[in-house]
């Protein structure tokens, strides 16, 4: 069996980043309340976990405020009746589906988001 662990690249940013908006925005539907940091905590634990993945608590802290702002800034999307569906598949499942209208607006934020927070060389 092969424990090993690699570090996030910077797909694995964008998706991890996607995991966690899409989170937040599935607990907000469920909950109409924004999740905790423990929510982000536990979740990006998870994703991590499942992908074999690791990273410093403080890339998790940075990702996981990114994923709150991008939910918070896109919360109307759990009120439209197109993105429930998706919305309630996120909840139900341990993956993204990335053939989702939803998902696929979310990645696309998530790695708008990201490319402005890369350091200038």
């Amino acid at each position: 069996m092969n424990d090993v662990r690699h570090n996030l690249s910077p797909t694995d940013r964008v998706e991890l980043l996607c995991w966690l908006t899409c989170g937040s925005l599935g607990a907000y539907y469920l909950n109409g309340s924004w999740p905790t940091a423990a929510f982000h905590v536990q979740a990006a634990h998870k994703w991590l976990d499942r992908h074999k993945r690791q990273a410093e608590w403080l890339a998790i802290a940075k990702l996981s405020a990114i994923a709150a702002d991008l939910a918070q800034r896109h919360s109307e999307l759990v009120d439209a009746d197109w993105a429930r569906d998706a919305v309630e598949e996120i909840l139900d499942s341990d993956d993204l589906n990335y053939q989702s209208e939803l998902v696929l607006r979310v990645l696309d934020e998530c790695k708008r988001a990201l490319a402005d927070k890369r350091p200038a060389d």
